[in-house]
């Protein structure tokens, strides 16, 4: 079943999805890094959350 394409009209707000995404990669790393909890919003409430370490590839 194909899924129906969304036009938008704004070049960035086109864009903002995948920049979200990016971010949040971003920021994960960054609180793994530095050894700080992640906060995200989640079921209506702020929580943080300590991000384990990656195992080395």
């Amino acid at each position: 079943m194909k899924q129906a394409r969304r036009c938008v009209r704004d070049a960035d707000l086109a864009k903002a999805g995948a920049a979200l995404k990016r971010a949040a990669v971003r920021a994960r790393m960054l609180a793994e890094q530095t050894n700080t909890p992640l906060v995200i919003y989640e079921d209506g409430h702020l929580i943080r959350k300590r991000v384990a370490q990656a195992k080395a590839r």
